[in-house]
């Protein structure tokens, strides 16, 4: 049938994007069936089913992540702007030294390189496809952007069959993706996944209203996805997201896009959007096939308002109307729903109706599961044969997010997913489960392995694929139907077979989600673990494609320096695996967990769902972990038990520890916010037995990770999350003093949470903090009362990158984890400068601004050049003064004969001998008082102008003009008759731009600004 896939979406492109996780930070646990399985896979036999989860468990991650990220001030994180925050970072200055210099001279820039897993994959939203071409499909993943395959997604040399698509913006997650059927090279991709807009919280536990990914609005490509614009822009808030995109088949300048704002349609392809049904969370569309003009979209999540399916018979018109569907279809909603129509039948109409977890698998008087539609959504009824998934409704603890449904165009072959997908050949009157995502092979390393299951199981079960299936895809160049894509949180799967055998397409697709806390042998820099999000424990080897242990979702992690086969794993709350002979036993049994036993996840006490567990540098028999009570080890983690407890209240769980590299006693915490209490930072001298309050002038947000100077107990960096305020602290005397080090001006931070800040264990005065936005590092940051310059360090990391945590491996180089692109390293930056700065000191005088900078010393230094801005961003040189190289302090000058007629920036260039150059703190200057407005015209002018002066003026006047980079290019002294106020100006000569006018007739200074054409 012609452009099938997108008459049908989700036969095809469902949704080319319905959306779905873009980057929750910690994230969604992910279902483990049967406990009895787990020891086939050498998992822990303990571990609750996720099926069964409780509502803390399947959304702790989401709420402990939108938490960290809205606290105090919900409206700040609405008001933030990721795109804003991206723009910043790209006018960072680069490393302030080279690495390494090209033959050319020219500063070289070392790239991250990827360290895996390239094996298996994370979590993947999207998917669509070329119209003509079935080797090139596009993927949008949860929080590593979006991705590429040339060749069907296996085959290629060394398995890497995927590679990152570099947008230019900061794409974090990616729900939606369509490419016009008749030009493959136009294509949209929406960003940011938002499950509610309406304040409904989860059953007995606060309200989150953010969950998941940054969203920036539409973008869109004119080349096949090599270079992209912004077409539906979301710049002031962070808050909105693009579930679903869908270009009519017959005039593709038509566009619909399904957003939180509710349905937006652009008629000149994607040149303007306007918002035709407002109804907030809409989450899915279909068209009618071959009518574009009728159209269905499911709208709601969380119970939000106006929740359910509405249908419009006149989208093309000037203002569509839209009508909800009743005649059966359940009116007691609160979780999402897929659509699908089938392409040769439109009457023909499947909705799965998801619901948010509750006490006994669902809210009262909601329903759900899987409902038909005959007669064109006029009437609805409840499936006859309810989809069954181990005894129970296929929809479980995930329908708020991460489920679908398909139907083929016989309209018998019917396939509904959420945990694992289950398929119907009799138009839905019995289900067969097809997936079984419990056989999947922790042991398995193979790079673009057809298979990345076992093959355990019953013949009902013949396939693995992983589990939370967020969208089903019919091949739109498979005419019999039979070649089916499924995308999950491990990746992507394809079925040639209609479903009864599945292989992974994942070589190369590196978007597994790490958290923090990643560990590394002391010596073997081939051994690392690193919890994954729903993906278990990362055991990287030394090779791309990486192993797995403890299964489920991995969380802190420790290796013991002492003895390599001594590791620990974490599940959440803060149950822990310990293993005395490596890796591969870890999990067999729980040493401590927060539950009293390892049989159930659920704490009996209150604890963060990502809860920290530590081993102090200094004596590995000595760790640390915390609930609400401090955790105490003294044997090596073979027992612990409660050092403090209640350390703030019973409701204000930890949620990072640092520990003193020389002294095991020495101890600093920061708690969650709860029982009325901020979040703090807490210090103990004494292991843990009793806290003092450190909090002081921090500011009230959550501080994300605590990290103490491996040379000095008192010096203690924090990393703080939130928007609008600083993002990195530093104490010289143990909490008792904080001091901003986020830096000013262009070389200050990005406005987004930090997670993760490191010292330099070979120079602690160098900083390294992990971002929601990237990688950023300092030097010569001693005690934070000099100025901090930052720089950007995420070359090779494409668009926007979370990362997570940092850490220096044996072989002396950098390692992050990231949340949505695996694991990176690259080297450390030699930080040995030519010039250490002591002080730049800018103040104005009559004269102008008098510039002094101070150097402790210098070499190889050519030449100094002062720079002037405006905006602190772009930065103009003004002069040049010669360097003195000498290992004594030396001091520098410049007079800038510029009148502070606005707010001033001033850093200084450092020109070196082989060609690179270096950039001093920046100082700013505020402007001066006493201005008046001067009135100049014509304005613009291509020279000649009249500048009326202030009344009163008399006497003599000075005027003065400067240029855009403050440059005084003309002065002169006129005396002004009594009673005149025009006089007649000329800069016929000058360059075209802007200029400042400046008279001063006494003690009165007056500006303004003149544009010459």
């Amino acid at each position: 049938m012609k452009n099938r896939r997108l008459y049908m979406k989700k036969s095809l492109r469902k949704r080319g994007s319905i959306l779905i996780l873009g980057t929750l930070l910690f994230a969604v646990v992910a279902f483990l069936l049967h406990q009895s399985k787990y020891s086939k896979e050498g998992l822990f036999e303990t571990e609750e089913n996720e099926e069964n989860e409780s509502p803390a468990e399947v959304t702790g991650s989401f709420d402990m992540w939108s938490e960290m990220r809205s606290y105090p001030d919900y409206s700040n994180f609405q008001k933030a702007s990721f795109k804003n925050a991206f723009n910043h970072s790209s006018k960072m200055p680069s490393r302030p030294r080279k690495v390494g210099l090209s033959t050319s001279g020219i500063e070289s820039f070392p790239a991250w390189q990827p360290l895996g897993p390239m094996n298996f994959s994370g979590r993947i939203l999207s998917l669509a496809f070329h119209p003509t071409n079935p080797l090139i499909m596009f993927a949008g993943s949860a929080s590593g952007g979006l991705w590429k395959t040339t060749n069907g997604g296996t085959g290629a040399v060394g398995g890497i069959n995927w590679q990152q698509v570099n947008t230019g913006f900061p794409v974090i997650g990616v729900p939606a993706i369509a490419i016009n059927p008749s030009n493959a090279n136009e294509m949209y991709i929406g960003t940011g996944e938002v499950y509610n807009t309406g304040g409904v919280g989860f059953p007995g536990q606060n309200i989150r209203t953010f969950r998941g990914s940054y969203g920036i609005g539409i973008l869109k490509s004119i080349d096949g996805g090599t270079t992209w614009t912004s077409s539906l822009s979301f710049t002031n808030s962070s808050l909105k997201g693009v579930q679903e995109i869908i270009i009519d088949p017959v005039t593709p300048a038509n566009v619909f896009a399904a957003t939180s704002d509710g349905l937006y349609r652009s008629t000149n392809s994607g040149g303007s959007w306007t918002l035709i049904h407002s109804v907030i969370m809409a989450m899915d569309i279909c068209i009618k096939p071959g009518d574009a003009n009728v159209l269905y979209v499911a709208d709601g999540d969380f119970g939000s308002t106006g929740s359910g399916v509405y249908k419009c018979t006149n989208a093309l018109a000037a203002t569509p109307t839209f009508a909800k569907l009743a005649g059966g279809f359940p009116t007691s909603l609160n979780g999402r729903i897929a659509l699908s129509i089938c392409p040769n039948n439109s009457n023909l109409i499947y909705a799965s109706v998801g619901k948010i977890p509750g006490s006994s698998g669902g809210t009262a008087g909601t329903t759900y599961g899987l409902f038909k539609s005959t007669d064109a959504g006029a009437s609805w009824a409840a499936n006859g044969a309810q989809p069954q998934l181990s005894g129970s409704n296929y929809i479980q603890n995930q329908g708020w997010y991460a489920h679908d449904v398909i139907v083929g165009p016989s309209g018998t072959n019917i396939f509904v997913a959420e945990i694992d997908m289950l398929r119907s050949t009799n138009s839905g009157a019995a289900f067969s489960q097809r997936t079984d995502w419990s056989k999947w092979n922790f042991s398995n390393a193979t790079i673009d392995a057809a298979v990345e299951g076992t093959t355990n199981g019953t013949a009902a079960v013949t396939a693995y694929v992983h589990a939370d299936q967020h969208h089903l895809y019919f091949s739109p160049n498979d005419a019999s139907y039979n070649t089916i894509f499924v995308v999950c949180d491990g990746g992507v799967f394809k079925s040639t077979d209609g479903g009864n055998s599945f292989k992974g397409l994942n070589g190369g697709l590196m978007t597994t989600q790490i958290y923090h806390n990643m560990s590394t042998s002391a010596s073997n820099s081939n051994y690392m673990l690193c919890g994954l999000q729903d993906n278990a424990t990362l055991w990287y080897q030394g090779s791309q494609g990486c192993k797995r242990t403890t299964g489920g979702d991995g969380f802190y992690t420790v290796i013991d320096p002492t003895n390599d086969q001594i590791c620990f794993g974490t599940y959440s709350y803060m149950t822990l695996y310990r293993s005395t002979t490596g890796p591969a036993a870890l999990g067999g049994a729980s040493v401590f967990s927060n539950p009293a036993s390892a049989t159930t996840s659920l704490p009996t006490e209150n604890a963060a769902f990502v809860a920290p567990v530590v081993m102090a540098p200094s004596d590995h028999n000595r760790m640390y972990g915390g609930t609400v009570n401090f955790k105490k080890s003294t044997n090596n983690g073979a027992t612990f038990s409660n050092a403090s407890t209640n350390v703030v209240n019973a409701s204000a769980p930890l949620i990072s520890i640092g520990v003193s590299s020389t002294y095991a006693d020495s101890v600093y915490i920061s708690t969650s916010p709860g029982g009325g209490a901020n979040p703090k930072i807490m210090l103990s001298i004494n292991g843990g037995t009793a806290f003092v309050d450190r909090t002081g002038t921090l500011p009230n947000r959550y501080f994300a990770y605590v990290k103490v100077d491996p040379t000095n107990s008192k010096r203690v960096a924090v990393a703080v999350s939130g928007f609008g305020t600083g993002h990195v602290y530093l104490t010289a005397d143990a909490g008792i003093t904080w001091r901003d080090i986020s830096g000013t001006g262009g070389s200050a931070l990005p406005d987004v949470p930090a997670n993760v800040v490191m010292f330099d264990p070979a120079n602690p005065t160098t900083v390294y903090v992990g971002t929601d936005m990237g990688v950023y590092a300092a030097q010569g940051v001693t005690d934070g009362v000099s100025p901090t310059s930052w720089f950007s360090y995420n070359v090779g990391l494409t668009d926007a990158t979370m990362v997570m945590d940092i850490l220096v491996a044996p072989n002396g180089k950098l390692r992050i984890g990231t949340y949505g692109k695996g694991l990176w390293e690259n080297v450390k930056i030699d930080f040995t400068l030519p010039v250490v700065f002591k002080d730049l000191i800018v103040s104005g005088t009559d004269k102008g601004n008098q510039l002094k900078w101070i150097v402790s010393s210098q070499s190889d230094v050519t030449s100094y050049e002062p720079q002037y801005s405006t905006d602190g961003i772009h930065f103009n040189t003004i002069a040049a003064v010669t360097a003195t190289n000498s290992n004594s302090e030396q001091s520098y000058s410049y007079l800038h004969a510029i009148q502070n007629v606005v707010d001033g920036f001033y850093r200084i260039k450092i020109i070196n001998q082989d060609g690179s150059a270096d950039y001093s703190m920046i100082k700013a200057i505020k402007a001066g008082k006493l201005l008046t407005k001067l009135l100049a015209y014509p304005n613009p002018t291509t020279g000649a102008f009249v500048l009326r002066l202030p009344l009163g003026s008399k006497g003599a006047v000075v005027l003065k003009i400067y240029d855009n980079t403050g440059k005084l290019v003309m002065q002169k002294q006129i005396d002004i008759p009594v009673g005149a106020r025009d006089l007649p100006i000329n800069i016929s000569t000058m360059a075209a731009g802007y200029y400042q006018v400046v008279s001063e007739n006494g003690t009165i200074k007056s500006t303004t600004s003149v544009l010459k054409k």
